[in-house]
């Protein structure tokens, strides 16, 4: 099973570096989004490292959104 987070081999084909401080320099200069660790290893989600490459679209807003009328009005007209 894969995780969340790319692993080092994949953090380094991506980036074509293999040292973290040019990995870093690689992701800020293409605007990625990442967090780094403690050990300064920046982190990239597979689902945004897809979505970035291009090999799936992010979700898009449903087009026909549920209509914000209620369903039911209550029936205030027996309360005293």
């Amino acid at each position: 099973m894969e995780t969340e987070i790319l692993s080092d081999e994949e953090l380094a084909e991506l980036t074509g570096y293999k040292a973290r401080a040019y990995q870093r320099r690689w992701l800020i200069d293409r605007q990625w989004v990442f967090v780094e660790s403690r050990g300064k290893r920046p982190l990239v989600g597979r689902m945004y490292a897809r979505m970035k490459l291009g090999i799936i679209s992010p979700a898009i807003a449903d087009p026909n959104p549920p209509s914000t009328t209620p369903v039911w009005t209550p029936d205030f007209s027996r309360v005293n």
